[in-house]
């Protein structure tokens, strides 16, 4: 390379360089005002804000910045700040903050904190809002006082006391409760029944009659509160519908106790009406207002005895039903029918085809396990469809079970549709199917007059598409297997969070830390429940809360058992 050539070339570079510097480059910036606050959510001034987990959005005029590392400058009283971020929208700060119930609360964002474009800095914003408090009244407003009376005391011991409670072994008793007072000298406070045999009770079979109501009573007149449930079980393959019904006869006619009314049908003209009857098919009576007490009566129209050996008088619940054999089918249409009995208002009798839905063929088998059964919940408030004759049917069947508990004036704690998330049930198809049928349950319920019910909706944790909504639900409910105290505590602590308006109680447990791990470690569940032992798949024993868990569990000042209750009538 040539040295002058080179030489030249340098001096060129550094004489432009200079020159470079001799000449001032302005860039002229615009100027930008702050960012300002547009709106944001809550108002300044909202009230009734739900408690527990809440997002506050604030909406500024103009995209912000903020950084991550002014967090701890931001304030709030009447809660704890979770997070603050810039996300999706470049003008709106998202906060997440837990809420505390009945509190007034304050945000503040202090000035410089939020800022625009050019780094121009946002005035101080301050948010005043008031918090809602977990509320002392049901979400029946015709809820009869007992219930009332038990929802308040619930209410003021949340957080302060648990109460005890125990699963009924099977269903129909209370013999595990028994049990615990064997152990520790105490009876729980709660103890839960289960409607789970309905189909077994309203075909009569040798099994549970829950139009007994006596181990309820007894556990009830003893002070004790009663939870209930229901391991529905429906049919595991669609009935067979058979030829349909014929309608004998349509009224209204009250059977009084003294045993005087009765409706007959055994004029020609309604012998004529059991022409088309066939071996096999049955009988059903439609009832309303049965009282405890009630029975049927099926009598032979010609002579006014039974019809058939066991059929005159016998104890009933709901629509009480007849099997039509050779012998009882030449009665009808020779003598006809009259049907008898006290305390129940009878409103039809029909003759339906062999296989009706209308009374339980157990032969085709029952399951409450979604992968047991062909019954498709999205189908259960669709009309036509079998799935909805079985809801229907069933849901009146059970109304009629739980009216003798109102009757009596028993509070109950009602937690249908339990667990619905997990997807192991027939009702856990979906969010929308379990809502839908829990709200036509609710409104069901409600148009019947059961007034005696606290409706607990149990979450899995992190479900809450799954919740029926608050104006349907007035405590939530958490079951717990196989996990340590640590773990209880925080399932507690979110489920509280997430629905802050809301008793939270730990509804189902077994092999969990013991009461006062818990307890201490923060887990105020308004109530907590062992299972009752069984049998795992192997046959093999499993204790759920041995003695030990439950002494430690009743040694707690804080543990409420049975003989601490107030009175709620």
């Amino acid at each position: 390379m040539n040295i002058n050539k080179f030489k030249t070339i340098f001096v060129l570079a550094i004489a432009i360089a200079f020159g470079a510097c001799d000449n001032d480059v302005k860039i002229d910036i615009p100027s930008v005002e702050a960012p300002v606050v547009v709106s944001t959510t809550p108002n300044t001034g909202d009230a009734k804000i739900k408690a527990g987990e809440t997002t506050i959005q604030v909406v500024y005029d103009k995209n912000i910045y903020f950084a991550s590392k002014d967090f701890d400058k931001l304030t709030l009283t009447g809660g704890e700040l979770v997070s603050a971020n810039v996300v999706g929208v470049n003008n709106t700060l998202t906060i997440l903050a837990n809420l505390s119930r009945g509190m007034d609360c304050t945000l503040t964002i202090p000035a410089g904190i939020v800022s625009g474009p050019n780094n121009m800095p946002a005035p101080e914003v301050s948010i005043q809002f008031s918090t809602i408090d977990i509320g002392n009244t049901l979400v029946n407003p015709s809820a009869i006082p007992a219930a009332q009376k038990l929802f308040t005391y619930l209410v003021d011991n949340y957080e302060n006391k648990t109460l005890s409670a125990m699963m009924a072994d099977v269903s129909w008793n209370y013999d595990m409760s028994t049990r615990v007072y064997e152990w520790t000298g105490k009876y729980p406070a709660i103890n839960c029944f289960d409607y789970g045999h309905l189909a077994w009770s309203v075909s009569g079979a040798n099994w549970i009659n829950y139009g007994d109501i006596t181990p309820v009573k007894e556990w009830s007149d003893a002070g004790g509160v009663v939870s209930a449930m229901w391991h529905w079980n429906v049919p595991k393959v669609a009935p067979a519908t058979g030829s349909g019904s014929t309608t004998i006869w349509s009224g209204d006619v009250v059977m009084l106790s003294d045993w005087s009314a009765n409706v007959q049908m055994n004029s020609d003209a309604d012998k004529a009406l059991f022409a088309d009857a066939k071996v096999g098919d049955v009988i059903r009576v439609a009832v309303k207002d049965v009282a405890s007490g009630a029975q049927g009566s099926f009598k032979n129209g010609g002579t006014w005895g039974e019809i058939a050996a066991g059929t005159d008088y016998f104890d009933i619940t709901g629509d009480y039903t007849l099997s039509i054999t050779e012998e009882i089918l030449d009665i009808l249409k020779t003598n006809g029918l009259i049907i008898g009995g006290h305390d129940y208002t009878a409103t039809g009798v029909y003759v339906e085809g062999e296989g009706s839905t209308t009374a339980p063929d157990l032969s085709t088998g029952y399951a409450f396990y979604k992968d047991q059964t062909t019954f498709d919940a999205s189908n259960a408030l669709i009309e036509g469809s079998w799935e909805n004759q079985v809801f229907t049917k069933d849901l009146a069947s059970i109304a009629v079970y739980l009216k003798l508990l109102n009757d009596e004036g028993i509070p109950v704690l009602w937690r249908p549709f339990h667990e619905a998330a997990g997807g192991w049930f027939w009702w856990g198809k979906d969010a929308a199917s379990h809502k839908a049928m829990w709200i036509a349950m609710f409104n069901y319920f409600k148009a019947q007059g059961l007034n005696n019910l606290i409706w607990v909706w149990t979450t899995e944790g992190n479900d809450p598409d799954w919740y029926p909504g608050d104006e349907y639900v007035d405590m939530v409910g958490r079951d717990i297997y196989e996990k340590d105290s640590e773990y209880c505590v925080s399932q507690f602590n979110s489920i509280a969070a997430r629905y802050g308006s809301k008793i939270v109680s730990l509804s189902e447990c077994g092999s969990v830390g013991t009461i006062s791990e818990q307890w201490n470690a923060g887990a105020r569940w308004s109530w907590f429940m062992p299972w009752y032992d069984g049998t795992d798949d192997n046959g093999n024993a499993i204790t759920h809360a041995d003695e030990a868990w439950w002494k430690d569990a009743m040694d707690q000042s804080f543990v409420v058992s049975r003989d601490q209750l107030p009175s709620f009538k």
